[in-house]
């Protein structure tokens, strides 16, 4: 399950050699998950961890883990770059080393990642507010990537346990865990793929230092011609971003070329759409005829 060519496995050996790293987030234990029952990952971030690995065919191995989640029996837990680390108590009184790794990105792909962000002014405004977006992820998969893992190549599960399930119970209650860390902070995912909060921050500041001083932004991802994927624009979220709309509109042309939503969403859509325009108008000091 290796999935790096230039590093070794991640073994029980590893396991066995571990040592806090400078960077890691560490939560005394026992750690317990909140939730009680049902479901673990109530916000929206804490959901998409654990949708991943839905999507993966994963989650009903994970599912043993929700008891050992919510009894203690993650006696520490540790997150740094890549790589969550924690101590959990077996049945049988045996403390295991258990370690739910992450792919991280590499800096050329941060650093596309970065640009791609600071392009985008609310992105980058609210980030800098202390904020993350929940449609941030769009961002990333407009430049190929993505914060959730989307493929078994993305995480490792590694257990010192006889357990040979993957991941085994000790491994989910961990995964678990990290889905309410991430309800908490989902800057936990920047952490996970390599980059601390206060990184992540820095270098986008620096980008709109740049950015303000004249100097030009590396570019990232073209944005899409209106007509693109037209089947898919009104049933669900898509990576691509919009990145300009007409000062003036003009019988609403990014409606026409959508084409006729569903219900009766489209005469909401044009008088918002208005609404927006003469008070775009009004910020601007024009007329409605945008003069």
């Amino acid at each position: 399950m290796n999935w790096w060519d230039d590093e070794p496995e991640f073994d029980e050996y590893t396991l066995n050699d571990y040592e806090t790293p400078p960077e890691a987030i560490v939560l005394d234990g026992p750690v317990r998950a909140v939730s009680k029952r049902g479901p673990i990952g109530t916000e929206w971030w804490g959901r998409q961890w654990v949708a991943a690995m839905e999507r993966l065919g994963v989650t009903g191995r994970l599912e043993r883990g929700k008891r050992y989640a919510r009894n203690g029996a993650v006696l520490s837990l540790e997150i740094g770059h890549g790589l969550s680390f924690a101590r959990v108590q077996g049945s049988y009184g045996y403390a295991y080393r258990t370690a739910v790794e992450l792919k991280t990105f590499s800096d050329q792909e941060w650093t596309r990642a970065l640009a791609a962000l600071s392009e985008q002014a609310i992105y980058a405004a609210r980030l800098l507010a202390g904020e993350m977006p929940a449609d941030i992820e769009a961002v990333f998969q407009s430049v190929g990537l993505s914060l959730f893992p989307r493929s078994l190549k993305d995480i490792l599960f590694e257990c010192s346990c006889p357990d040979w399930g993957d991941p085994c119970k000790h491994a989910a209650a961990v995964y678990y865990l990290l889905a309410e860390q991430m309800d908490a902070d989902p800057f936990i995912l920047f952490h996970l793929r390599g980059r601390t909060r206060e990184q992540v921050l820095a270098a986008l500041r620096s980008h709109r230092s740049s950015a303000a001083n004249g100097e030009v932004l590396p570019e990232t991802a073209e944005a899409p011609s209106l007509d693109a994927d037209l089947a898919a624009f009104w049933s669900g979220p898509t990576h691509h971003l919009i990145r300009a709309v007409p000062l003036i509109p003009d019988a609403f042309p990014l409606l026409r070329q959508l084409g006729q939503p569903p219900g009766n969403a489209a005469s909401a859509l044009q008088e918002l759409y208005n609404e927006m325009s003469v008070e775009a108008f009004r910020w601007l000091g024009l007329d409605d005829n945008g003069e």
